[in-house]
């Protein structure tokens, strides 16, 4: 599991991040939509990374644990 957090970790965790602070702008903005919609973008990609690095890995041991004893 660390290495796969240093590796593909690292890149999820970038891409999410770059993500998030590219909407997290749209917060700022005088248009009221558009400042909605960088808040719910930007806690969805905070939260869709948490997942992919946390979740994920523990749902593919879960679910092939049978696979993986072969």
């Amino acid at each position: 599991y660390y290495q796969t957090l240093n590796t593909t970790g690292r890149a999820v965790s970038f891409t999410g991040i770059t993500m998030a602070i590219g909407v997290a702008t749209w917060f700022f903005s005088p248009i009221k939509f558009q400042a909605d919609m960088g808040f719910l973008l930007l806690f969805m990609f905070l939260w869709n990374m948490v997942g992919a690095m946390v979740l994920l890995p523990a749902m593919a041991r879960y679910l092939l644990k049978d696979k993986m004893a072969s």
